[in-house]
């Protein structure tokens, strides 16, 4: 598996862990969830940040959007919060920060954006939260991990 596959397996895994068994999680996702809560992942690309002898260090960003149900109000505010923690504390909860040892490093990056949205016909409450990831492969060869 490339490095890049591995890394998204890893992204999938814990966010639909988050999502739980009522909710929703998808990665590129072509349309509206229809679970709530839902989170998606969108894959915002790679460019090269540094290069050694034999590897290329890249810097991917991701941007992970959430939502819960409700029209409003604390109790929505809140679920809406908590979903966040506990997207943030999946991805970057690791002693080191690194996806079980997968990437250099993956931090937050800007501020959690808040949105209210109409999806399926109802109200929703959301974010969308930017991750910066940091991860090194074969110099001249994406497939291969570093």
């Amino acid at each position: 598996m490339t490095p890049l596959k591995a890394i998204f397996a890893e992204i999938d895994a814990r966010l639909a862990e988050v999502a739980g068994d009522e909710g929703s999680y998808e990665r590129m996702p072509s349309g509206d969830p229809d679970c709530f809560p839902a989170l998606a992942t969108f894959d915002d690309g790679e460019e090269p940040s540094e290069h050694e002898v034999g590897t290329t260090r890249l810097d991917m960003s991701i941007t992970v959007q959430g939502f819960v149900s409700g029209y409003g109000g604390a109790a929505t505010h809140d679920a809406m919060i908590d979903l966040h923690a506990a997207s943030v504390k999946a991805l970057c909860g690791d002693v080191g920060g690194n996806l079980g040892n997968l990437v250099e490093s993956i931090e937050i990056i800007g501020r959690r954006r808040v949105q209210i949205a109409e999806l399926a016909k109802h109200t929703r409450l959301g974010f969308e939260q930017d991750f910066q990831i940091f991860f090194s492969t074969r110099r001249g060869d994406p497939s291969q991990a570093a």
